[in-house]
């Protein structure tokens, strides 16, 4: 499974993304590797005419698409106009938006007695959190990317019932960006007004061996429809309701046999289909009050307008899904944080042991306190890419959201499970605040993509990137006999992974303040480069077999990219004078000078090689292991007579 799981990601790497990229005046480079084999084409068609894309109003307010963020750090360069943290809602629209978020604070803030299913979807039409990114023109309130997360806020203190919203609005992103005006037309203002809550059908409950999934479906040339049939699994449902399913299907093309043949369709499913039919509900690890269940359909007939996009052509669109999916569940992730982190305050200030008072340890000190940094780091990313989407337009923030994701979650998980430590046993007990933590982070990090894959499409995204950049430098360095002045040159570089050169000057662009900080990225962004080039060079194309490489390579760049969008936000914080904004100075001091010893310590891993860091021995005793099903040391009183 999780092969089949890889080999999909590494698929999806091979569609070539189509943008028009706006050439930077400044950057920066961490070494002397040229950028000039890596060339950007402008967006053309299959037949190689250009393509005339509509653009709506809001994209024609945005500036031009700039390079990638993360995925340059790859090839050790940088786009130090992007330490300007983004402000993209100006100062009026914010004070609106703060005002028009009240009730819904006020709303979850206080403590609520359980209700019905149906009684809170209609609460939330009436406050009109089914609307929040559906466009002013369908009946919604128009809100991008940064303002619809910000509405969002007060929702996601509620892991559970946060659930189903914010699988409404990743199928109203997907709507907005890919839907036919038709569709647009047809679903978004019953979407906005909640008359119509949509949800994803995409995961399956078992995968099959070789093919995408088992739900599919056929087109008839007959009647014109399609048929659709299989289940899905993990379907936040809301019973009751009529709901819009986003479906994903595999598909085959006609007159194209086989896997050449094979693809993805996105359907819409309206509930209230004949075929169509709610499951059981899952007893799931955590978010016990969210409706999370099977869907079956049973040959369900579907007109062609209720395809998403181009027929077979499914895996062209899941950028934007999973992107949207990315950034809206790091929300969850980013409000049960905060959450779990109030709660253990509050009960080291109130709690007294053996005449001490919790909040005087150093331990519970700094346990808060890097618990603090991590969501700070969590924060800062997610506005950060979100500001990357508002500001610029069709901005390739596809690594961005993955590594927002992959950060949150990692270190969601941490707090969760450290604050049982500081807690005690009445922490194991049903129903205390750190158990249901705990079961919800567990839940957050499990639901849909693992952190393992998405660590992999992490290194191989990044990998692919750089791979164009620096191919030139790759070739000449696997072809030592062929260039041997190459050779030459690299013996003579005087830089390493324990003391690597930079020229970036990171430190103009942040508050004086930073130095420290901006300097740790310089280094950290050196040393991811030359653990790439090295990846590439020693490895070749068989550098997506070394995995566990691959995810040191990934948690190398959510490092960075942490401390990036750490240190842009801190020094806009103390440069326009927000309250403890000296405090955001040292939160990002601290998560760089940490961040630049962990990177050091991956980088070091990567260039010892697997048979100096250990992975060499792991992989030998896992086949062993295979082999006897299970553990195989004899017991250790065991004697051989």
């Amino acid at each position: 499974m999780r092969s089949a799981l890889f080999s999909g990601a590494s698929r999806l790497l091979r569609y070539n993304r189509n943008s028009t990229l706006l050439t930077r005046g400044r950057s920066s480079r961490a070494t002397a590797s040229s950028l000039d084999s890596q060339q950007h084409d402008a967006v053309a068609s299959e037949d190689g005419k250009p393509e005339s894309v509509e653009e709506s109003p809001e994209q024609q307010q945005q500036l031009p698409t700039r390079e990638p963020l993360a995925k340059n750090f790859f090839i050790g360069v940088v786009d130090k106009e992007l330490l300007a943290y983004p402000e993209v809602i100006p100062r009026d629209d914010m004070s609106q938006l703060e005002n028009s978020v009240l009730p819904l604070k006020n709303y979850f803030g206080e403590a609520r007695e359980p209700e019905g299913q149906k009684s809170t979807a209609e609460t939330f039409r009436q406050l009109g959190l089914y609307g929040l990114n559906v466009p002013k023109d369908f009946e919604g309130k128009g809100y991008g990317w940064s303002a619809s997360l910000i509405a969002s806020e007060p929702d996601s203190s509620d892991t559970s019932l946060s659930l189903s919203l914010q699988s409404h609005r990743v199928v109203v992103d997907l709507l907005k960006e890919v839907g036919s005006p038709l569709q647009k037309q047809r679903y978004l203002p019953e979407l906005s007004a909640g008359r119509l809550i949509a949800t994803e059908a995409i995961y399956e409950y078992t995968l099959p061996e070789e093919d995408y999934f088992n739900t599919k479906a056929e087109f008839q040339p007959e009647t014109g429809k399609w048929s659709l049939s299989g289940e899905k699994a993990f379907v936040v449902c809301t019973p009751g309701e009529r709901q819009l399913f986003l479906v994903l299907a595999q598909t085959q093309q006609p007159n194209v046999p086989g896997v050449l043949g094979r693809g993805s369709t996105i359907f819409l499913v309206d509930s209230q289909q004949e075929g169509v039919r709610l499951g059981e509900k899952h007893a799931t690890f955590g978010c016990k009050e969210a409706d999370i269940r099977r869907v079956h359909f049973d040959q369900v007939k579907l007109s062609e307008d209720q395809v998403l996009g181009l027929p077979h052509d499914g895996n062209r669109y899941s950028e934007q899904l999973v992107r949207s999916s990315r950034l809206r569940g790091s929300l969850v992730g980013v409000s049960l944080a905060k959450k779990l982190l109030n709660e253990l305050a509050q009960y080291s200030v109130d709690t007294t042991q053996c005449g001490v008072e919790l909040k005087e340890l150093e331990l519970t000190r700094v346990h808060l306190s890097r618990a603090l940094c991590s969501i700070y780091a969590m924060e800062s990313m997610l506005f950060m890419t979100a500001g990357l989407l508002d500001e610029f337009r069709a901005q390739d923030a596809t690594l961005e959201s993955a590594i927002t994701k992959y950060f949150t979650l990692q270190k969601l998980y941490q707090i969760a499970s450290q604050n049982l430590g500081l807690v005690g046993p009445k922490s194991l007990l049903s129903g205390e605040a750190t158990e249901v933590g705990l079961r919800n982070a567990a839940q957050l990090c499990t639901q849909g993509e693992s952190l393992d894959t998405l660590g992999m499409f992490i290194s191989l995204s990044g990998l692919q990137h750089a791979g164009q950049a620096l191919n030139s430098g790759v070739r000449k360095s696997r072809n030592p006999l062929f260039h041997p002045g190459h050779i030459f040159a690299k013996f003579l570089d005087t830089k390493s992974v324990d003391n690597p050169k930079t020229s970036m000057k990171l430190s103009e662009h942040v508050h004086p303040s930073l130095d420290a900080a901006a300097l740790c990225i310089e280094h950290s962004v050196a040393r991811l480069q030359m653990a790439v080039e090295l990846m590439l060079t020693r490895h070749g194309n068989a550098v997506v077999e070394r995995q566990s490489e691959m995810q040191r390579l990934a948690e190398v760049a959510s490092t960075i990219y942490a401390m990036w969008a750490s240190t842009a936000r801190a020094s806009r914080s103390y440069c326009i004078g927000l309250p403890l904004a000296d405090h955001e100075l040292l939160t990002a001091t601290a998560i760089c000078s940490e961040g630049r010893d962990r990177v050091h310590t991956l980088c070091t891993e990567i260039f010892g090689g697997n048979f100096v860091n250990n992975d060499n021995n792991l992989v030998r005793l896992s086949k062993q292991l295979t082999k006897s099903r299970g553990y195989f040391p004899v017991h250790p009183l065991t004697f051989n007579f």
